[in-house]
């Protein structure tokens, strides 16, 4: 029961800044609100993704640590479908996509698209089938591309930069502006500095746990 709602709430959450940002622009039905509800919810999963790499207690003991890794795993596509489905609406409205917003969103949307493939490719654990299917072409990739776990967490570190040039992305739209809507980007400025601050509490954690044992 708690694995379960654990991962409603997780889906849930972005709901948030979703619905403060559509109503802020008119609400719903209307193509726009749907793109601009798209974009914050897609956005807000992705700012998540920090705090769930960081495997806080509170996760583990809900749904535990291979749970978290699924999660970890399964966020990323589901945010992208949804940047598409953002971005594809907005294209259809007529909105430019030569801006400097367009193109740092696009530039992140490709990022962390490559990121995601790396890592599923590369980095995630999988047994059975799947994993047997993935193991000659990770050695492939290893042995002819130079492309191994290294690159893969470097491929993983680019994500996070990219999910800060998304809220820049997202602080130039005209939806995030304070006059008619201060609460949708204080909200996810908010969950941003709270998964990072998890994401960096436990990375100091790791560090002194090292050099205790060293």
């Amino acid at each position: 029961m708690a694995k379960s709602l654990m991962i409603v709430a997780w889906f849930l959450a972005p709901a948030i800044p979703a619905a403060l940002y559509a109503a802020s622009v008119g609400g719903f039905p209307d193509a726009y609100s749907v793109s601009v509800a798209l974009g914050a919810y897609a956005y807000a999963l992705l700012a998540a993704q920090p705090a769930l790499a960081a495997r806080p207690a509170f996760i583990v003991k809900a749904i535990g640590a291979k749970g978290g890794s699924t999660l970890h795993g399964i966020v990323p596509i589901v945010a992208l479908g949804m940047a598409v489905a953002h971005r594809t609406l907005k294209l259809s409205l007529g909105f430019d996509d030569e801006t400097v917003q367009a193109t740092i969103g696009a530039a992140s949307f490709w990022i962390l698209a490559a990121a995601s493939v790396a890592a599923v490719l590369l980095l995630a654990a999988f047994g059975g089938a799947i994993g047997k299917a993935l193991k000659p072409l990770r050695a492939w990739a290893a042995e002819r591309l130079g492309l191994g776990y290294k690159a893969a967490r470097t491929a993983h570190g680019l994500a996070a930069l990219a999910v800060v040039a998304l809220f820049v992305h997202l602080s130039l739209a005209s939806s995030s502006d304070l006059s008619f809507n201060p609460a949708g980007p204080a909200w996810l400025a908010a969950w941003t500095l709270l998964s990072l601050g998890i994401f960096a509490r436990s990375r100091v954690t790791a560090r002194r746990a090292r050099k205790a044992s060293a």
